[in-house]
Formats: C-alpha cells, structure tokens, sequence
C-alpha cells in the first residue's frame, strides 16, 4: 500500500472512532432541554428525600436528591409528573465556632424527568418533616403494609401537604436563604454543627424565580 493511502485510511479510522466515542458519550449523559419548565412562582412541589442526608458526609458538589410525589399541574396540565427527580448541589459549608449556627447550602435548580431529560428549575425548600412511621412508597404514596385504609398522619408524623410551611420535628434544624450576588441559595442550619435527616424525610420546594 501505498504511503499516501495509508494515511488517509489511517485518518478516516481516526475520526471515525472519534464519531463513535462522542456519540456514546452523547448517549450516556442525561439529556439537556433548552427550555426550562414553566411554573408560576410559588407553586408547591412535595417530594421525599431519596437517600439519608448526612451534612458530616457530604462535600461540596454532592448531590442532593428527592423524589417527586405528586404531579404538579399548572392549571389542569401535569407539567411535572410524581416520580420526577428533583436534583441539589451542596454549594458550600458554613463552619462557625461553636454555638453559632452551622450551615449547608444547597442550591436546587434541576429536576430529571424519568426519560432521562433534565430541565432547569429554580427551588427553595419551603417545608421539611420526617418520614410517616408507616412506610409510604414514594411513588403511590400509600403504605408499604396494603392497609389502603391506614392514613400516615394517624402513626404519629402528618404528611406534608402543598400549604406546608416551616420545619416540622426536627427541632435543631433551621429553614433559611443564603442571600449574595449570585441570588438566593436556600441552607439547611442547626446549632448541632451537624444535620441529619432520615431517607425518605419529607420535603416541600417553592418554585422561585433565580
């Protein structure tokens, strides 16, 4: 074979393995829409946390994520449907000496929908509480036991509702923004210098503008 068609069979193998590595790549990552969703500010989205949060475990950069419960509707149109992943990153850490409260920042900006495409969505947490004693499956919301007819709210911990507001049995821990340049930022603060809430705690995000 000759030098010159040596190289350019060399060259079209190149770029073609090139094509293949980008395309699995493109494939493998979540899908990015270039809208992002349309909520009227304030509205309410109950969701439960996926895995237990634990600050003194956490670095800069986790994830923190929670499952939608509810579909959210703007209007009679389902927008968000329950089962849709609502996606934070801990911003940052704030540290003080002792009895002066300590802080994780989160910023919730991100939900995955279940096909895999994730759409822009800026978030503040407007409630938190507990998991029910009776275990609720995070996607029908009824217990785990088939007692249909066994409300949650009659084992001790009330499920939170959209009008939810505030911190319910957590007493340590502190509902707050972090305000800057940069926009709000909702934190997590406790006077405990640690946080910790169980998987499957419940949670309420208000839709806010960035």
């Amino acid at each position: 074979m000759k030098p010159f068609r040596f190289f350019l069979l060399t060259s079209f193998l190149f770029f073609f393995l090139l094509t293949l590595c980008a395309a699995a790549q493109e494939s493998a990552a979540p899908k990015i829409a270039q809208n992002t969703i349309n909520l009227p500010p304030d509205t309410a989205i109950i969701a439960r946390l996926v895995a237990k949060f634990d600050s003194a475990r956490l670095q800069q950069g986790d994830r923190v994520e929670a499952r939608i419960t509810h579909d959210v509707k703007n209007g009679h149109q389902v927008v968000l449907p329950k089962g849709a992943l609502v996606v934070g990153q801990v911003s940052h850490f704030v540290a003080p000496p002792p009895g002066v409260l300590y802080g994780v920042a989160i910023n919730f900006d991100t939900v995955e929908l279940k096909s895999g495409t994730a759409v822009s969505l800026h978030l503040e947490l407007q409630a938190i509480a507990p998991p029910p004693v009776v275990p609720i499956n995070a996607i029908t919301d009824q217990p785990y036991n088939g007692a249909n007819h066994v409300r949650a709210d009659e084992h001790g911990v009330e499920a939170l509702t959209t009008t939810s507001k505030g911190v319910f049995n957590f007493p340590d821990v502190i509902l707050g923004l972090e305000v800057s340049n940069k926009g709000r930022t909702p934190i997590l603060s406790s006077q405990t210098q640690r946080i910790h809430l169980d998987k499957d705690s419940q949670i309420v995000f208000r839709v806010t503008n960035p």
